[in-house]
């Protein structure tokens, strides 16, 4: 029997893979099948979400790995397959997105006042923690919801609470109670908490207001405080204030709260209101955790190994090459880049393309074998078999020299109008030079946990940017920029901009030595510096000190940099 094929039936032009679809799919690219570099590579990615969200987030590691301030995170929920699927990767952003937002919003000190203002009988006081901790749950993931990030928060939330669902002892209890109003409070559309209590699971279809008899009236209660919650806390100006205002909040319907669910059992694991069964099956699972514990502590040396192969320390390297080695701090490359505007000034950009196309080498290439274009006399023999008897001449103008830009991002340059005009000023100079020198690249420079940072900022032909923080260890920062250099018979340049002095580690006195040692003519550009910075920086670096005073002077200085050097 044969059966007929349509014409109308369109091809498969892809498969769903179940696990495959999820936020993190758009912009996590390395990836890999081997276990210990993957969990490396997603805990780099983890921590640079997180030090977008606050200074104040500390370490992100893996649960078993160091840690003196920060947060540690259980990698269980996407262990077991490699690469890992986007949909478990947004699991583990919401989760992190959670955890740096407890530590930027200080929620163990909410907690911690609650509990000993009220100073309430353990048991009581084990259902108020719970309370408090979805309270402060909710809060958080509200205020995520202000940004992309809520969508990594909402999955988090979602697993949390299918998790939750699956060890539910008989109702009414007071963790199913507080994540049906989790699912209610913190929805994305800010619409579910104005709505009474509907129980939509099996069992409620099954049997209408099986559930909502015992949680419709304590979760109306619990909604009456979600509007402020959502609206008013994240606007208020300062942490503590934020902090005195959940804490009355919270405490508002306590009292009332306590009323419903007095007598009910906190959760699978309450250790009042549990029956000797139930003890059991948690004694078994506290076995199946400690063996995961294992597992994972196997895992912790090779995962740091891992890690730190991926920031380069010059530290060693920068010791060797001065005299006050004492003095010299801690310095890393990094990777933690947030995308930049565009500040580009366009007049300035072609007002230094011609300072830098005077000196600029012109270089002929010639395409040949061509079928069309200025005939090649050379090879006039093909015309009458192939025809490839044609050339095209292509003129590229090039600078022979390698190009390093240096920029100063430390806390003096937190200042937005200073940091944008910076910006502009970097982004322009760069863009020229990228058009004669396909050597060229740029770095910043910050501090970070007592840490000097050199970071990258241009990278497969966009603009990054960090965050302006921290102490100016411009010596560390120049002698690595150097060491980063690619040699070259001609003379290389450093263009550091900056808006001070350095205030930190061994000075630039040993830096200066160290590029003419390297043959590297070093520049630095001040910007924006008032009479007393001018005076320490002409002590600092003499001669090699110019005063951009004014953006339209680039140009000027430019030239005379390129004609006197070159």
């Amino acid at each position: 029997m044969h059966h007929e094929i349509s014409n109308q039936t369109e091809a498969i032009k892809r498969f769903h893979i179940t696990g495959e679809d999820g936020y993190s799919e758009f912009w996590r690219r390395n990836k890999s099948p081997v276990e210990i570099v993957e969990l490396a590579r997603l805990l780099q990615a983890l921590r640079k979400i997180g030090s977008h969200i606050g200074r104040n987030v500390g370490d992100i590691v893996w649960s078993g790995m160091t840690l003196k301030h920060g947060i540690a995170l259980d990698p269980t929920p996407i262990m077991g397959k490699y690469p890992i699927p986007p949909s478990k990767t947004d699991i583990m952003v919401g989760l992190t997105v959670q955890s740096a937002l407890e530590k930027t919003e200080w929620s163990e000190r909410v907690k911690k006042t609650a509990l000993a203002r009220l100073e309430l009988p353990p048991h009581y006081a084990y259902k108020l923690h719970l309370y408090l901790d979805m309270c402060e749950k909710i809060y958080l993931d509200c205020l995520s919801n202000r940004s992309i990030l809520g969508n990594y928060t909402e999955k988090a939330r979602e697993w949390a609470i299918r998790k939750n669902a699956k060890q539910l002892i008989q109702p009414p209890t007071v963790t199913e109670l507080f994540h049906i109003w989790w699912s209610m409070a913190a929805d994305r559309n800010g619409e579910k908490y104005k709505e009474d209590y509907i129980d939509r699971s099996v069992g409620g279809l099954l049997e209408r207001g099986s559930l909502e008899k015992f949680y419709k009236k304590p979760a109306a209660l619990l909604n009456s405080i979600v509007d402020p919650l959502r609206n008013k806390c994240p606007d208020i100006t300062g942490v503590t204030e934020r902090i005195s205002f959940r804490l009355e909040l919270y405490l508002s319907i306590w009292p009332k709260l306590l009323e419903y669910i007095k007598f009910w059992p906190g959760d699978s694991s309450d250790p009042f209101l549990l029956s000797d069964k139930t003890r059991e099956d948690l004694e078994k699972e506290d076995k199946e955790k400690k063996a995961i514990k294992a597992t994972l502590i196997s895992l912790v040396e090779p995962i740091e190994r891992a890690i730190k192969k991926q920031n380069t320390d010059f530290t060693d390297k920068v010791k060797s090459n001065v005299k006050n080695v004492d003095d010299v701090v801690q310095i890393e490359g990094s990777d933690i880049v947030m995308p930049a505007k565009n500040k580009i000034d366009k007049a300035l950009f072609h007002l230094l393309q011609n300072e830098f196309k005077m000196i600029a080498h012109r270089i002929t290439h010639y395409n040949r074998g061509l079928t069309s274009g200025k005939i090649d006399r050379r090879r006039l023999y093909r015309a009458v078999t192939n025809g490839t008897a044609f050339q095209l001449k292509k003129r590229k103008f090039q600078v022979q020299n390698n190009f390093v830009l240096l920029v100063d991002a430390t806390g003096s340059m937190s200042e937005p109008n200073r940091w944008a005009k910076t910006e502009t000023i970097f982004q322009t100079l760069f863009s020229v030079i990228t058009l004669y020198c396909n050597n060229a690249k740029i770095f910043a420079y910050n501090e970070v946990k007592n840490i000097c940072r050199l970071t990258e900022l241009y990278l497969k032909g966009e603009f990054f940017t960090v965050m302006s923080h921290g102490q100016t260890a411009s010596g560390e920062a120049i002698i690595a920029t150097a060491l980063n250099m690619k040699i070259s018979p001609k003379r290389s340049f450093i263009i550091h901009i900056t808006d001070g002095a350095s205030n930190w580690g061994c000075g630039v006195t040993d830096a200066i030595t160290f590029c003419k040692k390297k043959n590297i003519h070093l520049l630095t550009l001040g910007i924006d510096c008032g009479p007393s910075s001018k005076q320490s920086l002409r002590k600092e670096y003499g001669k090699l000190v110019q005063f951009l005073d004014n953006i339209n002077d680039l140009p000027d200085l430019v030239k005379s940099l390129l004609r006197h050097t070159l």
